[in-house]
């Protein structure tokens, strides 16, 4: 069973069944708490390999964890959580996420060994074929930096000598 959030009063029990978990009154919310405590976006939880890590969104009244305020902070089992004025038990572990290959869905992805995430992958992704990000005809890639001329910053530019201004002389105020 996936973790989640029991709740210590009235109010849902969240379920944290997917890798990040929108909390807030807003309806694109993931899960809606509705209360005046609650901003419209308010917090995330996400999964981060094998713990929780919950942010807060720039809420009014904020996130605490055990009692403590954190702007984000990682959630074990048994802390006690606080958003707005809901309050939570953290219950169980977190469960091991599958990364799917891009043009995959959950159907026809197959499951990868544990440990297997984005964050350990050593080889570049390779970027789509899309003729709006190639280099113009005939540069490569790399003689793109031939292509666009270097910009003086001005604390590199010389400075000017006063002797080579040309400045108008004005006639003497009488």
């Amino acid at each position: 069973m996936p973790a989640q959030l029991l709740s210590l009063e009235e109010g849902p029990n969240i379920l944290l069944d997917k890798p990040i978990v929108l909390i807030g009154r807003h309806e694109e919310c993931d899960i809606q708490l509705n209360s005046r405590k609650v901003s419209r976006k308010h917090c995330c939880v996400a999964q981060v390999a094998d713990h929780f890590v919950i942010r807060d969104l720039g809420s009014t009244n904020g996130v605490r964890i055990n009692g403590v305020r954190v702007q984000e902070g990682m959630l074990r089992p048994g802390d006690e959580l606080t958003i707005g004025n809901h309050r939570y038990q953290i219950q169980g572990e977190p469960s091991p996420v599958a990364v799917r290959p891009p043009g995959t869905d959950e159907k026809t992805a197959a499951p990868h060994a544990q440990g297997d995430d984005l964050e350990s992958a050593d080889d570049p992704v390779p970027l789509p074929d899309d003729p709006a990000i190639r280099a113009p005809r005939g540069l490569k890639p790399t003689d793109l930096h031939r292509a666009v001329p270097p910009v003086a910053r001005p604390s590199e530019a010389p400075p000017v000598p006063p002797s080579s201004l040309h400045l108008p002389t004005l006639p003497p105020r009488g």
